[in-house]
């Protein structure tokens, strides 16, 4: 099996989240991509009033057209489980469910800020051992700080990095929430319509709300 593993906290998930998911899926041709919503992110400051249970929800709406062909999933897994959500513990437990072992890697698609992190990360040794790694490169990147970092992982870990190159989408989760919470109306090609209106009813990110 060729499971894929796309993590991060998704507040809110936007489409060059689902882009991103798009091309893993194809390009790597995975037979299960798991999106998994982080519960306590370690490296990663999040709002004092953080609910995971509406990441998740926002979460499923945004990749639902993408699941729907059977070979993606939204994934629980670090929501139930207490304390900060370690990758390393994630990937170990993925193993131990897929029945996984031997040489087989999980791949595990992770945005540029994210991998010139990684080698700081809790047990990073366990994780470039466990996956694959296959970095999401937008075409506005720093290719330079990519490649040296990409070979840093290599012979310092014995880790394999692949890079995804992906067309360009000039937002950020934080500019979203900026955007939201000053009144504005990202459109469809930014943030998944379904998302959007879930936001808005639920009061998220500064807006007014109606449950």
């Amino acid at each position: 099996m060729k499971l894929g593993l796309y993590g991060g906290t998704f507040s809110p998930p936007h489409m060059g989240h689902v882009r991103a998911a798009e091309t893993f899926l194809r390009e790597y041709a995975l037979d299960r991509l798991l999106i998994m919503p982080t519960s306590m992110p370690p490296h990663k400051q999040i709002d004092a009033h953080d609910d995971p249970r509406h990441r998740y929800n926002m979460a499923k709406l945004a990749f639902e057209p993408l699941c729907r062909g059977g070979r993606c999933e939204v994934s629980t897994l670090e929501l139930e489980r207490a304390g900060k959500s370690y990758t390393s513990d994630t990937l170990r437990e993925l193993y131990d469910i897929y029945g996984l072992a031997g040489e087989h890697k999980i791949y595990m698609l992770c945005g540029t800020d994210m991998f010139r992190t990684l080698p700081t990360w809790h047990e990073s040794d366990v994780i470039f051992s466990l996956a694959h790694i296959v970095v999401a490169r937008r075409e506005d990147d720093d290719a330079d700080m990519i490649a040296a970092q990409k070979m840093l992982c290599e012979r310092s870990y014995g880790a394999v990095v692949d890079v995804l190159h992906l067309s360009p989408l000039e937002i950020s989760s934080t500019e979203v929430r900026d955007m939201l919470s000053h009144g504005g109306d990202p459109d469809a090609v930014i943030l998944p319509q379904a998302v959007e209106d879930y936001i808005r009813k639920a009061g998220l990110y500064g807006t007014s709300g109606t449950e």
